[in-house]
């Protein structure tokens, strides 16, 4: 979707049929649901144009979750620009106050490289400030607040991923180096200060805080809300989103949130992750926990090594709850990569080693016979899954149906024959695409 309506840019100016000259405002296409209002000489590219707003639209109602009730029409005007406009802002984008209402208005010059005209973050900003002004208007001389760059550039990665597969790269080298940002920082960040490379690595984070926050309870209803009071938010995004996302908690808790939440789009397979096997493994050793035991006329001291059930004793010890609280940070990097049966009593181990760290110890030793019977059972149950899958494998799956072979067949020989037949004009259109 992303690419759609920038192919028709491109073609339309190679093929030269976008003159500079003024344009016939008569020459005008309408969007099904009205609210998108293309000029352009070229009939077939605002007819694009317009469908490809509407496209836009349904990913930012779906995004949200509310209905299309929109009240400002959007009026795009579409034009080959001239050589003194070569060097101006390739898209314009302005709210403008009628009777009555108010109408948003892109205007858009296009020039040798149709690329730098951004067509859909631009649509996409257009959309989020109609909602955002949907209420409250707009007055001459009022001066207008663009929405959150976070939500536009997440949007535009979403709709990337659509089209590409999704690489967890960005996040896996952010947590291997520990350059997460703190979330205060990342939602002050400024787009247009930031390079291609520091672009990239932010819109890959804004997608992953837009997934996490629609996917909390009442998530697309609270996004919603967040960005029609995001004009009146004083400049403190990070207020605006703790009192809309009230369960994100704010301050260390927002922040713990976010770096936890960020660790699971870093797995190569965040739906997966590890087996029960390699769950069990990882989290056998984190349940011995070492302290360094001050010795007397020793400058370094002994490690010890403490079972979790030897709580008791390790909390007499001074370096005792600094230990379980690293140990408790550990489990906690084990939870985002744990198999979906560990998950429960990954949650009870977060919370006992966090309740030990404080010196709280009530019930301790019925909790960690309870964890520990559960992990037996969790394994056995994971071994008797795999023993069945291979046993199926190995005595019911003796031969392939067949029935797809003509049909993947068929679609590697359809496949061939259009790489085939593209030539350099399809080559380039491919290049171009990459690039969006």
């Amino acid at each position: 979707m992303i690419a759609r309506a920038m192919l028709w840019l491109a073609t339309m100016v190679a093929a030269g049929s976008m003159p500079a000259r003024a344009l016939d405002l008569r020459q005008r296409s309408e969007s099904g649901d009205k609210q998108f209002i293309v000029y352009s000489e070229d009939v077939r590219l605002r007819q694009r144009v317009a469908g490809f707003a509407e496209d836009v639209k349904a990913q930012v109602v779906q995004l949200l979750g509310q209905n299309d009730r929109w009240r400002a029409p959007v009026v795009i005007t579409l034009a080959r620009a001239t050589t003194l406009e070569q060097g101006e802002p390739a898209a314009r984008l302005r709210l403008a106050e009628t009777q009555p209402g108010f109408k948003i208005e892109i205007q858009v010059k296009i020039g040798d490289d149709p690329t730098v005209v951004h067509l859909h973050k631009v649509i996409l900003k257009a959309l989020l400030m109609e909602y955002a002004y949907r209420q409250s208007g707009v007055t001459a001389g009022q001066p207008i607040v663009e929405p959150p760059w976070w939500v536009v550039e997440g949007m535009l990665a979403m709709a990337r991923r659509q089209e590409q597969s999704a690489d967890n790269s960005v996040f896996r080298r952010l947590v291997e180096t520990n350059h997460l940002p703190a979330i205060g920082d990342f939602l002050a960040e400024k787009p247009d200060e930031m390079g291609p490379t520091a672009l990239a690595v932010n819109s890959a984070l804004a997608m992953g805080l837009l997934e996490m926050l629609v996917e909390l309870p009442d998530g697309r209803a609270n996004l919603a809300r967040l960005v029609r009071e995001w004009p009146q938010s004083n400049g403190d995004p990070a207020a605006l989103l703790a009192r809309h996302f009230p369960s994100v908690g704010s301050g260390p808790t927002l922040q713990k949130w976010w770096t936890l939440n960020l660790a699971h789009f870093a797995v190569e397979d965040r739906f997966q992750g590890l087996s029960a096997e390699e769950t069990e493994k990882a989290l056998t050793p984190l349940l011995q926990v070492a302290v360094t035991i001050d010795k007397e006329g020793s400058k370094e001291g002994d490690k010890k090594s403490f079972a979790l059930a030897d709580y008791a004793a390790l909390l007499k010890l001074p370096a005792g709850r600094q230990a379980l609280t690293i140990r408790h940070n550990d489990i906690i990097s084990l939870s985002t990569r744990a198999n979906v049966l560990y998950r429960p009593v990954m949650a009870d181990y977060e919370e006992i080693f966090s309740l030990l760290s404080h010196g709280k110890t009530h019930g301790m030793r019925d909790r960690l016979a309870r964890a520990e019977e559960y992990r037996h059972k969790a394994l056995k149950r994971a071994t008797e899954i795999a023993d069945y899958l291979n046993w199926f494998e190995a005595t019911q799956m003796k031969t392939r149906s067949g029935l797809f072979d003509d049909y993947l067949k068929t679609v590697d020989e359809i496949s061939e024959r259009e790489r085939k037949q593209k030539g350099l004009v399809g080559q380039y259109l491919d290049e171009l695409e990459k690039d969006l």
